[in-house]
C-alpha cells in the first residue's frame, strides 16, 4: 500500500486522543494509533491501529517502521492528556520527525528538575525543596513563614500523592501519603500560595506566541476533599482582566521556552499571588486531556489549536496569527464526585443528555461497581460540559444539573456535587425515597 498523504502517529487511543484522531482525519491526513488497551475506542477509529503499549519504544518503533517499509508515509508523532514527552521525544529523535527535545521531555516530567529549571531560568514559582523526613518538612516550613504547605511525588500527575498541610500533626501522614504515590522515592515540598489559579495552553513556533488556551479553574467545595486537593473543571471566558490576561500568557510562555521547548505546545497551571504577581506552578509538554482543548476552548471562542499541533508534528508550516478568537460564549465543565460504597442506581442522566445547553456528558460507572474514596482526579465519576450566552445562565445551568442528576450509594442518594457529605442542611441537597439526604 502505497499513501502520498501523511500519516500521524498518536499516542494512545483513549477518550483523550480521539479528538486529536478524528480532528488529522478530518484535516486529510492518515492516522496510525497505538494503545495498550485493545479495547481502546481510539484504536477503531484511526485509519491504522495497533494494541501495543506506548511505553514499549521498540515495539512501537518496529510497528512503525513496518508501516513505512509497507509505503505509509508516518511523519510525526503526537498525543493529548497522556504527560510522555519523554517517549515522544525518543520516537521522534529515531525517525527524524519533529518533537520535544530529551531534555524538555526530562524536564516535563519530573518536577523537582522543573522546578530547578524553572529557577535557573527566572521564572516566577513558589518556594520548593526536595523533603525525605518530617524534620525537612518542619524545617521548610519555619524557613519559609507560610500558611500551609503543598507536598507531592515528583514523578506523578493527576493530583496523586498530593496533599495541602496546615498542620503540625498533617505532617507524617501527608509524607507517608506522598512516598506510597511515588514511584521513584523522590518527594516535592512547596509553599500553598492562595490564589485564583489559571489553565493555559501555550503554542510556540520559534520567535511566535500564542496562549489561545486560557480558562479560570474551580476549586469551590475543595474542603471536603482536605487535605487532598481536587479540582472541579473551569470557566471560560477568563473573568481576569485583559491586562493580566496579557501578563500570565507571556509568564506561560516564557516558561514553555525555559523547559527548552521551541516548536510545539505547553499547558501551563498559573496561580495568581494577592502580593507576588502570577507564579507558575507546573507545566507540561503536551496538549491537555479532558475537555480543554477538545471542547472548552473550541466551543467558547472557535480556536481549534489540535490543528495546530498536529501541523507542527507533522512538520507543516504555522501561522499563529490564526488563533483568533471567532466567537465568545460562556463555556463550563464540571465533574460528579461520589463517594466509597456501590452504586445502586442513577436517575436524571437521561434528562442531562436531551438539554440543549449540554455539550457533553460522560459518566464512567456502572451499575452494581464499587466506587472507591476519592483520592486523586483518578477517582472522579463523570463529567459534563455547559454552554450559555451569559455567565449567570451558566450558573443556573450548572445548579440545575447538580439537582436534577442523582446516584443511590449503599441506600443514600448523592448529587455527585463536591461539597461536604456533612452540609445535609443546604436547599440544593437531594432526597432519596426514604427522606434521606446527602450531598458531596
Amino acid at each position: 500500500m502505497r499513501l502520498h498523504k501523511k500519516a500521524l502517529l498518536v499516542l494512545g487511543a483513549g477518550s483523550d486522543q480521539c479528538f486529536m484522531i478524528q480532528t488529522a482525519q478530518q484535516m486529510g491526513y492518515y492516522v496510525v494509533a497505538v494503545d495498550a488497551n485493545p479495547l481502546a475506542p481510539g484504536l477503531a477509529k484511526a485509519d491504522c491501529a495497533r494494541a501495543i503499549d506506548f511505553s514499549d519504544l521498540s515495539g512501537v518503533i518496529d510497528y512503525c517502521q513496518k508501516l513505512l517499509d509497507e509505503g505509509i508515509k508516518l511523519s510525526g508523532v503526537s498525543t493529548m492528556g497522556s504527560d510522555i514527552p519523554h517517549i515522544l521525544a525518543a520516537i521522534a529523535k529515531h525517525f527524524g520527525w519533529p518533537g520535544p527535545t530529551e531534555e524538555t521531555g526530562y524536564w516535563a516530567t519530573h518536577k523537582l528538575a522543573m522546578k530547578q529549571r524553572f529557577e535557573k531560568m527566572g521564572i516566577p514559582i513558589p518556594p520548593y525543596a526536595q523533603v525525605e523526613s518530617e524534620a525537612d518538612v518542619m524545617a521548610k516550613w519555619r524557613e519559609w513563614g507560610c500558611d500551609k504547605l503543598i507536598i507531592k511525588p515528583t514523578d506523578r500527575a493527576g493530583s496523586r500523592g498530593v496533599r495541602i498541610i496546615r498542620q503540625e500533626e498533617e505532617v507524617r501522614a501527608a509524607l507517608a501519603h506522598a512516598k506510597s504515590f511515588s514511584l521513584n522515592g523522590e518527594i516535592l515540598l512547596e509553599e500553598f500560595i492562595d490564589g485564583p489559579q489559571i489553565s493555559t495552553e501555550s503554542i510556540i513556533v520559534g520567535e511566535q506566541a500564542a496562549t489561545p488556551g486560557f480558562a479560570d479553574r474551580v476549586y469551590e467545595g475543595m474542603e471536603c476533599f482536605w487535605p487532598n486537593i481536587m479540582e472541579n473543571g473551569g470557566w471560560l471566558p477568563t473573568r481576569h482582566r485583559q491586562a493580566d490576561q496579557a501578563e500570565i500568557s507571556a509568564l506561560a510562555e516564557r516558561a514553555a521556552r525555559a523547559l527548552g521547548i521551541e516548536r510545539g505546545v505547553a499547558k501551563g497551571d498559573i496561580v495568581v499571588c494577592p502580593t507576588r504577581g502570577a507564579m507558575v506552578i507546573e507545566m507540561a509538554a503536551r496538549l491537555s486531556g479532558g475537555d480543554f482543548s477538545a471542547s472548552l476552548v473550541p466551543l467558547s471562542c472557535g480556536i481549534n489549536y489540535v490543528k495546530t499541533v498536529i501541523n507542527i508534528a507533522l512538520d507543516n508550516p504555522v501561522d499563529l496569527s490564526t488563533l483568533t478568537p471567532q466567537h465568545e460564549l460562556w463555556v463550563a465543565n464540571r465533574y460528579f464526585f461520589l463517594p466509597p460504597g456501590q452504586l445502586e442506581a442513577i436517575e436524571g442522566l437521561e434528562w442531562l443528555e436531551t438539554q440543549p445547553f449540554c455539550q457533553k456528558l460522560e459518566f464512567y460507572p456502572s451499575i452494581g461497581t464499587q466506587l472507591p474514596p476519592i483520592l486523586s482526579h483518578a477517582n472522579r465519576s463523570g463529567v459534563f460540559v455547559l454552554t450559555a450566552n451569559t455567565l449567570p445562565q451558566l450558573e443556573q445551568q450548572i445548579e440545575a444539573v447538580y439537582n436534577q442528576v442523582r446516584f443511590k450509594i449503599e441506600s443514600n442518594w448523592f448529587s455527585g456535587r463536591p461539597t461536604s457529605m456533612q452540609e445535609t442542611s443546604r436547599s440544593h441537597l437531594c432526597l432519596g425515597e426514604k427522606g434521606q439526604s446527602n450531598d458531596q
